[in-house]
Parts: structure tokens; C-alpha cells; sequence
């Protein structure tokens, strides 16, 4: 009797409880969180560089939503930038005129609804966390499925180097644009504003997941030719290099107003340099 109570006390001893990290990832967990500090920015990362299904999952699902929530963002102030390009260019007293007011009080009142936008978000990506550290991936309510549109329609094969070439080509004009509007004394206004901060918004994020692009393509020549072996590492790291040296630089030696915004610049131009090597290299 001892003895079958001893082996049942070593069974109950011994008996593997749920491994958090083993059924899990950290990644896949708190990728719902990062969402909410990013949009789509790093869950996008995430799921270009996650080899876990878990964690791709995980990943997929608050990509969508943020996806959803960026675009509802997009429009709220494409609407604005819309206002005030009537403002600026229509004569007063006009139809024109009247439609940029128009477009300007459907910013103001789409801002004010927003608010419980924010909200939802926030409470989402806490639902979507609790679930993760439970074991399941879950959906958010209303979000359409992004990402599974696209696979659809490119037969679940993306080309990646399409996608390095694309961000390789279009770096440059808008770098050329905002040394335009900004050192070469191009136009002044709140439109030219506007469009330059959304360039500078989208060359930040775009520069930010275009290293977890190059990640998943470099994987992707390297499963379909095993004896071809990339180190992505140099392209990803160099840039990420040159950005601390940049604000490093720009705080202490050369007393910068923005030393944050020279590393971000730099950072998309050393990224810009590391995928045109690549693309050289590679193809």
C-alpha cells in the first residue's frame, strides 16, 4: 500500500506540467502588445520572422487588426490632408471652398469617434494576450483577414525580392522630396507639411520592416537551394549600427536639435544600402 501510494506521489511528482516556453512563445504572446505601441509595424516583423506556427499565428491575427485599425487612421487623415488641400487652393466663397470645410469638420468629428476606437484597441490586444498565454490564437471580432486575402491572390508564393526592389526604388524619391521641401527651400504650406510627414512616417516604417522582408527571403533562397547559405545578419545589423552611431554622433559632437530624427534617417538610408546590396549580391 506504501508502495503504490509512493509511486503515485513520484507520477504526480514527475508529471510534466503545461511548459509555458515549450507550447509557447514570448513572441507570440506579447506581439498582441507590441501592436498596440506600433499599429502594424512589429506584429508585420514578427510574422515575417517567426518560424513557429504559434507564433506566426499569433502574429497574423494582430496584424490583420492592426491593419484595420491603421487603415481606419488613414482615411481619417487623408480626409484632413484632403481639407486642406481645398482650403489652401480654392478661391473663398466657392463650392470648393465649402467641400474642404466640410472635409475638415468630418476630420473633427471623426477624431472625437475615435476615441472609443482607441479603447477597443487597447482592451483587444489585452483579450488577444490572455488568450496567447493560454495556448489559442485568437481572432479578432470584425477584422478581415489580410493576410489571407494576399496569399490567395499570389497563390501562397509572395515575391520577396519584389518587394526589396519596390522599397529600393522608391527610397530615393522620397528622400529627394524632403530635401527638397526641407533644405533646398521648397514650397512652404500645411498641405506640403502634411505630405511630408507621411512620407517621413511611411520611409520609417517601411525601412523598419524591410530587414524582416530580407530575413524571410534570404530563408526562402536558402530552403529552395540548400547549398546556397545567406547571412542576413550583416544586413540587418549594419543598419541598426549606423543608427546609434548616428545619435550618438549628433547628441554629443555635433549638437543636433533632433538627434532622434537624424538616426531615423539614417537608419532608412543604410537600410536602403543594405537591400540594394543584397538584391546585387543575390540575384
Amino acid at each position: 500500500m506504501s508502495n503504490e501510494h509512493r509511486s503515485t506521489s513520484t507520477d504526480a511528482q514527475t508529471q510534466p506540467g503545461p511548459d509555458l516556453l515549450t507550447e509557447r512563445t514570448l513572441s507570440g504572446i506579447f506581439v498582441h502588445l507590441l501592436g498596440l505601441g506600433t499599429g502594424v509595424v512589429l506584429p508585420a516583423v514578427v510574422y515575417l520572422v517567426a518560424k513557429r506556427d504559434f507564433t506566426r499565428e499569433n502574429a497574423r491575427n494582430a496584424f490583420n487588426w492592426q491593419l484595420l485599425i491603421t487603415g481606419t487612421f488613414a482615411v481619417l487623415f487623408g480626409t484632413f490632408a484632403t481639407g486642406l488641400a481645398f482650403e489652401s487652393w480654392a478661391p473663398e466663397n466657392t463650392p470648393l471652398r465649402q467641400i474642404g470645410t466640410v472635409f475638415l469638420l468630418v476630420f473633427a468629428v471623426g477624431v472625437f469617434v475615435c476615441t472609443s476606437v482607441v479603447l477597443i484597441n487597447f482592451a483587444f490586444g489585452l483579450i488577444a494576450t490572455g488568450k496567447a498565454i493560454f495556448g489559442s490564437a485568437w481572432s479578432y471580432p470584425l477584422a478581415p483577414d489580410f493576410v489571407g486575402w494576399l496569399e490567395a491572390k499570389t497563390e501562397g508564393s509572395v515575391v520577396w525580392p519584389t518587394v526589396l526592389v519596390g522599397y529600393a526604388a522608391t527610397v530615393p524619391i522620397a528622400f529627394a522630396y524632403l530635401i527638397w521641401t526641407g533644405i533646398a527651400g521648397g514650397p512652404e504650406g500645411s498641405l506640403v507639411f502634411a505630405i511630408g510627414f507621411g512620407l517621413v512616417v511611411l520611409l520609417t516604417v517601411a525601412s523598419i520592416i524591410t530587414p524582416a522582408v530580407l530575413v524571410r527571403d534570404a530563408r526562402a533562397n536558402d530552403t529552395s537551394d540548400p547549398n546556397s547559405r545567406t547571412n542576413w545578419l550583416p544586413y540587418v545589423g549594419s543598419p541598426l549600427v549606423v543608427a546609434v552611431l548616428t545619435y550618438v554622433l549628433s547628441a554629443t559632437q555635433f549638437g543636433s536639435e533632433n538627434p532622434p530624427g537624424d538616426a531615423i534617417y539614417a537608419f532608412a538610408g543604410a537600410v536602403w544600402l543594405a537591400t540594394v546590396v543584397y538584391l546585387v549580391r543575390q540575384y
